[in-house]
Formats: C-alpha cells, structure tokens, sequence
C-alpha cells in the first residue's frame, strides 16, 4: 500500500461519483480537509471484515473484490466486483461498527477514504448527496440478491455466463475486455470450482459464444450467452 499524490481536489476530480456531484464546492473543501488518497497493489487487502469501520472507501480507479470471510471454510463468498467510481463501506455507515466484509484490490486500485463522520454530516445536511447514496445503496442491495439467485437457482453455465454478462456490461462495458480476474476469482464469484470454471470456459469457446486468446475475452455471441444465462 502506497500513499497516492493528490494530484487534485475533490473540487476538480473528475472521478466523482454522482453523490459527491450533489456536493458544493465548500462542502467538497470539507470533505477534502478529511480524505487521503492510498494507491493498493494488486492482491492487496483495502480493508477487512470485521475491523473497526470509520472510513468510507471509494475507488478513484482500479477494480475491487468484495467478499464475506465465512467460519469454517476455505472459500470466501464473493458478493460482488466493483470498478472505479464505486463506495465501499456503506453497510457500517449506520448500526455496524465493523465493516461486514473484506475489500481487496484485483488489479492496481486507487482508493480515496474518507472519514464516516463526514459522510454522515452531509448525508444529514444535504437531502440530494443523502438521496444518491439511498440509491446507490439500492443498487448494490438489488446486485447482492441478483447474485445470490444465480448462486443458488442456476446451473454452472448459467453462472458463469451471468458472470461474463456482467463483467462486459458493468464492469468493462465492452464485449472485449481484458480480464483481469483469475480462474479462482472466477470460481469465487461463481460458486464454482475452478476445474468447473475451466470446462464451461471451453464449452463456451468451442460452442464460439466467446473467444479467450491471452487473456483477452470477446463475447462473439451476447444473444445465446443471455439466453444460457436466462434458462439457468
């Protein structure tokens, strides 16, 4: 973990999410006065389930895991893949006083935290900021129950192809993206093992729905992968 040059201030940042374009430019002086800005490597873990939560995290650039640490297993359950423009944190903005999963950087991940106090004042301070971060909130209740359907209603290449669905459309918004997640990542998010990963990864290549070439994923055919995804 490195600390990143502040290059700009909230005012001129050009990453803002739509919460902070709510803000004033003396409200984002103040928000500024309690933010510092960390560069993670890849692999590295931002923040972990369970420690005291008196930041809000959100990604500057880069991509994040985000996953409960469940007892007495040797898997983590991936709740979801967050880019760039994203918050991390919000569940324990208010009654927990942990964060209720671990956040890790899956590729070179700039990160701006913020202190909770903060966050606070102006959700209570400004109705259109407190209406934003209501919706994003949503967005990301609404993608946790998306997941958990597909976990425990599809077959495995309904999931995986969920899965390549939303790393195309949410994540890279290219049918031809780089993937930067590993076959465990893959195996994580999907509730597979990664031996499955790899099998359906080549019944979809050798069906040619996608094709995989050094990393490089295409899906040469949405219609059937949505159709795969719809009949589970």
């Amino acid at each position: 973990m490195e600390k990143g040059e502040l290059i700009n201030s909230c005012i001129s940042c050009s990453n803002k999410s739509s919460c902070f374009k709510q803000l004033s430019p003396t409200e984002l002086k103040l928000n500024d006065k309690h933010r510092v800005q960390l560069n993670f490597k890849k692999g590295e873990t931002i923040f972990k389930q369970g420690s005291f939560a008196n930041h809000i995290h959100f990604i500057k650039s880069g991509l994040v895991k985000v996953y409960m640490e469940v007892s007495n297993s040797d898997k983590n359950l991936v709740i979801n893949i967050l880019p760039e423009g994203n918050l991390l944190g919000l569940p324990s903005l208010y009654g927990n006083k942990v964060y209720t999963y671990t956040a890790t950087a899956i590729e070179n991940t700039t990160i701006c935290i913020i202190e909770s106090s903060v966050i606070k004042n102006l959700v209570e301070k400004n109705g259109k900021f407190a209406a934003d971060i209501i919706k994003t909130m949503n967005h990301c209740t609404n993608s946790t129950y998306d997941r958990f359907i597909s976990l425990t209603h599809k077959q495995l290449n309904g999931r995986l192809a969920d899965t390549i669905i939303y790393l195309a459309e949410e994540i890279y918004h290219s049918n031809k993206f780089k993937l930067s997640l590993s076959r465990a990542d893959l195996a994580e998010l999907t509730g597979m093992s990664t031996m499955s990963v790899v099998k359906v990864i080549k019944d979809f290549k050798e069906n040619r729905i996608i094709k995989n070439e050094n990393g490089i994923i295409e899906i040469i055919n949405m219609p059937l992968l949505k159709r795969i995804s719809e009949i589970g």
